[in-house]
């Protein structure tokens, strides 16, 4: 009992601080506005080239002719556009002169493909059009050595014999459905500040002695505020993420409890690093700098205010890099592979500081 009388004593202190509610509620919402809002542009995930124009002489008949046909009217879909060279026309000096994008001939031996080097973007879209067309024709009249009569020349030679299916996410993140999952995640790791000073804090103000005079074990006061301090920031880190949603209209896809859960493990990490650091810092002002230059790096590194290059080293380092990539696996992969790791890391790093503290704590007669 007196556990949960500590920790409502320490919810109702968090939330009656004006510093409390700046920095974990109005500070990552204002900035996810901000840079949400700026950096729009910066996460437009598609690129318009126009039409692109090709043109190709068939030299060939029966299937291979009929399926060259069918090609040229499926790719209008995509703005690609086939036409059949008129027979005076020299196709590699109208692609030279800027005049089409591309220029096919085909034979009875196989294809020839030409591409003006000035426009290397439209010519990479022909050149991948014809090797999967190509790819699928080979595949197509194989199926139909096997099955007679099974291939139909009027359709395109990958209907209905070869079904695509993609992996990858069609939804990509926005700007605004970036910067509400760093900023969440970062906003969770500043936790370590009042974790800085959660028993120092006491001797501070005076308290510690009255504490210690109560009729309360030490392994309460220690328990109860750890609790109500990780109850009190997690309330702040859930309403970021319903502001977020709610207002900003942000995508936090269909796994929205396994998020919380493994924010609340962040949570418990932050706060855990910050006890660890107060017990290691000679004074509370020390190890509040020490948390608040490790808070940066570690939000700097991570990705907490522009995407950062998995493949660098660094940004490993840093629990806002391993939390942000579970995260957007999850709610654009609809891969939770990674949540059960990443929430063990988090539980085990905090452990580590936790017994910090609490050999610290075991080794003073004060808090």
């Amino acid at each position: 009992m007196n556990i949960v009388r500590i920790a409502v004593k320490e919810i109702k202190s968090d939330f009656r601080d004006a510093r409390t509610l700046f920095f974990m509620l109005l500070f990552p919402i204002v900035l996810m506005f901000i840079l949400g809002t700026a950096l729009s542009h910066a996460f437009q995930w598609t690129i318009s080239i126009g039409d692109v124009r090709v043109f190709y002489k068939d030299q060939t008949a029966g299937q291979l002719s009929a399926s060259i046909h069918a090609m040229a009217q499926a790719a209008k879909k995509a703005h690609i556009d086939f036409q059949k060279a008129p027979d005076d026309m020299n196709g590699k000096q109208a692609v030279q002169e800027g005049k089409a994008d591309g220029y096919v001939e085909i034979g009875p031996h196989g294809m020839e493909l030409y591409t003006n080097e000035r426009n290397q973007i439209k010519g990479s879209v022909v050149e991948g059009a014809m090797t999967a067309f190509v790819g699928h024709y080979r595949l197509a009249m194989a199926v139909s050595q096997g099955q007679p009569g099974l291939f139909q020349p009027n359709r395109s030679p990958h209907e209905e014999y070869i079904q695509e299916r993609s992996l990858r996410s069609k939804r990509k993140p926005g700007a605004m459905d970036y910067y509400a999952v760093a900023m969440t995640t970062m906003i969770a790791l500043y936790s370590a500040l009042p974790g800085s000073f959660l028993l120092r804090g006491e001797r501070t103000r005076k308290t510690a002695d009255r504490l210690l005079a109560a009729p309360v074990r030490k392994s309460e006061i220690f328990i109860g505020k750890l609790s109500g301090n990780i109850v009190a920031n997690f309330l702040c880190v859930a309403v970021v993420i319903l502001f977020s949603k709610l207002v900003f209209h942000a995508y936090w896809g269909r796994h929205l409890s396994l998020v919380y859960l493994l924010l609340l493990t962040e949570v418990v990490l932050a706060i855990s690093f910050g006890l660890g650091i107060s017990y290691l810092a000679r004074t509370e002002g020390a190890a509040r700098t020490m948390a608040m230059v490790l808070i940066q790096l570690a939000s700097f590194f991570g990705g907490a205010y522009f995407p950062i290059d998995e493949t660098k080293w660094f940004a490993h380092l840093s629990p806002l890099s391993w939390m942000n990539e579970t995260i957007f696996k999850m709610v654009y992969a609809n891969d939770v592979s990674s949540v059960v790791p990443t929430m063990l890391l988090n539980v085990g790093l905090a452990a580590v500081f936790l017994l910090i503290a609490v050999a610290s704590v075991a080794r003073r007669e004060g808090l």
